[in-house]
């Protein structure tokens, strides 16, 4: 018992800087998620790596969730352990220093009155030797030896049931500090237990992500396809940007839109699209009137026009038995993403103009961010001390930055002080955008301009009906794939592509 106190003061010293330790690495993983984080969005605005910022958005979630495991391990190991313990120590020293203290007045208490009682005897036994009547003596040296006897069991008695206490509180001591590592023990188990769960549950799917990395998305190629067709044909590579979209091409096997009267003088009929047409009569692509063979883009390819004027109806009956094939080639290919046409470019001579370049797949990437939502708070939300929330006063817009909430909280970026992290979503409101507001945006971003029309006027176009457009730029916007999600909030739901 001499030992135990002092070691275990060692041990309660030892435990604090494992603790200390720990707090470290907590706060490095921090920055190490948010690092993590922000892979995950540079890849989401790639076009050929939205499914990998899938994976690192769940890996991020995953092992936040085990960081915050971990955090509840070292709660219970600081509260559980090492502050039960050092109460502990502190009081034992006191009660152990009370305890033996007692024993030991007890112990000489009770050698003290047998020591007086043998002394008492052997000079009895004086007294009984020199005395001419030894027999006088006999009955008192009985009792004093019967006393003595007595004492001495009771002595021994003593001896035996200190001893026993002494291992009795030792045990004591021993179990509690057992019974404490049990403890921590059982929340390291649930700590690890959990990691192995959420582990062994998302590998496999991370790990089929990143199985081939030369196969690119369907949506990748798709894209690739296509710019690879309008540079041979000369036309302007489609934009699958959103803030880029102008018209989407129908559905393949859907009915196209009815047209107003008013746009009929201005619309070709080649493939069933409605067509801007140039003052002689030509079709224009990217603002350029075809004088010779042109190709522009059609549902499943590309076709090649020479002259196209305003037809007759039976010239129209012959266009579209013509425009049938090419209805069948497109229809291979899955109803999932439309295709995009670029927004026809202003043009004083139409058949002078130099067309303009093509866009590059990263600028249509990052056009992508203007169609991010954005919501206003109207309640003030404090982070505190918590690196991962996000703070804002009533009235800062905020923009999000994945798709949907998760379990009550959402993901974005507080535009007044471009700080990101999670906040609830029920203490703000969806800033409404109107449609008109959303066609100048995409007609804004989709505009391309050269050195040739930067240097001439306007053309002379009809009004064209905004309201048609405004059609089918809901109907486009409707089919476009969500941007992928951030690190989920404090919910366990995840999502790959």
């Amino acid at each position: 018992m001499e030992q135990f106190n002092p070691c275990l003061r060692n041990f309660v010293a030892m435990g604090k800087n494992y603790e200390k330790a720990l707090a470290s690495v907590t706060f490095a993983a921090k920055g190490y998620f948010d690092a993590l984080v922000r892979m995950g969005e540079l890849a989401s605005e790639s076009q050929g790596s939205k499914d990998l910022g899938d994976v690192l958005f769940q890996m991020a979630e995953v092992h936040r969730q085990i960081q915050v495991q971990l955090e509840e391990m070292l709660k219970s190991f600081h509260n559980e352990l090492l502050s039960e313990l050092e109460k502990k120590v502190d009081l034992d020293s006191r009660y152990l220093t009370a305890a033996l203290k007692k024993y030991q007045m007890e112990h000489k208490n009770k050698g003290e009155s047998l020591e007086k009682c043998q002394a008492e005897l052997k000079k009895l036994r004086r007294k009984s030797q020199g005395s001419k009547n030894p027999s006088k003596y006999g009955e008192k040296e009985m009792q004093f030896v019967e006393t003595i006897s007595s004492k001495q069991t009771e002595l021994d008695t003593f001896i035996a049931e200190g001893y026993k206490t002494a291992l009795s509180e030792e045990r004591r001591r021993y179990c509690f500090l057992v019974d404490r590592q049990c403890a921590v023990a059982k929340n390291n188990s649930a700590y690890h237990g959990k990691g192995k769960d959420l582990l062994t549950q998302k590998i496999p799917v991370w790990q089929q992500a990143c199985s081939d990395p030369n196969k690119l998305p369907e949506r990748a190629m798709l894209l690739a396809q296509q710019m690879g067709s309008a540079s041979l044909g000369g036309a302007s590579p489609l934009h699958t940007s959103k803030s880029n979209l102008v018209i989407s091409d129908p559905i393949p096997g859907a009915q196209p839109l009815p047209v107003p009267p008013e746009l009929a003088v201005f619309m070709g009929s080649g493939m069933g699209h409605p067509r801007l047409m140039g003052p002689d009569g030509m079709s224009m692509v990217n603002g350029t009137t075809g004088v010779h063979g042109e190709e522009y883009w059609t549902d499943g390819g590309t076709i090649s026009v020479s002259q196209v004027r305003p037809s007759s109806p039976q010239t129209q009956a012959q266009g579209q038995s013509q425009a049938q094939p090419q209805r069948q080639v497109s229809d291979v290919y899955s109803n999932t993403l439309p295709v995009r046409r670029p927004a026809p470019a202003k043009n004083k001579n139409p058949v002078g103009e130099t067309r303009t370049l093509p866009r590059s797949s990263s600028m249509a990437a990052g056009l992508e961010k203007n169609g991010r939502a954005r919501v206003q708070a109207i309640f003030s939300h404090a982070a505190g001390d918590n690196g991962t929330l996000l703070s804002f006063s009533e009235g800062d817009i905020i923009t999000l930055l994945v798709p949907e909430a998760r379990d009550g909280w959402h993901y974005g970026e507080n535009e007044k002080n471009k700080m990101r992290g999670w906040f609830p979503f029920s203490y703000t409101r969806v800033v409404p955008e109107s449609d008109n507001e959303k066609l100048k945006v995409n007609l804004h971003h989709g505009k391309s301009s050269s050195t040739g029309n930067l240097l001439e006027s306007d053309a002379s176009l009809p009004t064209p009906d905004y309201g048609l457009t405004a059609r089918l730029l809901a109907q486009s916007l409707a089919q476009t794939r969500p941007r992928p999600y951030s690190m989920a909030g404090f919910g366990t739901q995840s999502q790959t592509t």
